[in-house]
């Protein structure tokens, strides 16, 4: 739930207004996509709505979480425990010396203590899994450099499926997937 959501990037020499006065409810199940012009802030709003990037003003919900109060410890958590990420740019997705399964069991290294009680074997397990339902399950021991740019974005995408978040925020997903 936005509202009246305000974003200011601010230099010694100049002010940029990203985002103006955005109201925007999503419901919880629902798939939303942002359409617009270069440079017209739906980048931006995605690093709030991720807990990266902090409103100017306004109001910020997510998940009931008010992302414009909290604190750094709650906003780690948050960004833990909640949100899954695919970027636009592979570099930020994916660990280049790691393997395509190892890449998508990365975020269960960061996850609460009351987890940590899943075996590796588990975790590997949901890895692969997720592996296959982007249709990599054959590249699972491939690095990076041997996928192409379509097979990394698929790769991110089962990464960060890999916590079960609550929300995917995806910034220009299908870049380099062919049609």
């Amino acid at each position: 739930q936005a509202d009246g959501l305000v974003k200011i990037y601010k230099s010694k020499q100049t002010e940029v207004l990203a985002l103006q006065g955005l109201d925007l409810t999503v419901e919880k199940g629902e798939l939303t996509a942002l359409i617009g012009n270069s440079g017209s802030g739906k980048s931006t709003f995605l690093n709030m709505i991720g807990g990266l990037d902090r409103p100017s003003a306004g109001s910020l919900l997510v998940d009931g979480k008010n992302l414009f109060t909290m604190g750094e410890r709650e906003l780690v958590c948050y960004k833990r425990d909640t949100v899954g990420f695919v970027w636009q740019n592979n570099a930020r997705n994916l660990l280049p010396y790691l393997t395509a399964w190892e890449n998508v069991m990365t975020p269960m290294l960061f996850v609460e203590e009351k987890e940590k009680a899943v075996s590796e074997e588990e975790k590997k397990k949901r890895a692969l899994e997720l592996l296959e339902l982007v249709g990599l399950g054959h590249r699972k021991d491939s690095k990076l450099s041997q996928l192409s740019g379509g097979e990394q974005q698929m790769l991110a995408m089962g990464r960060a499926l890999m916590s079960k978040p609550r929300i995917v925020l995806m910034d220009e997903p299908s870049m380099g997937l062919s049609p």
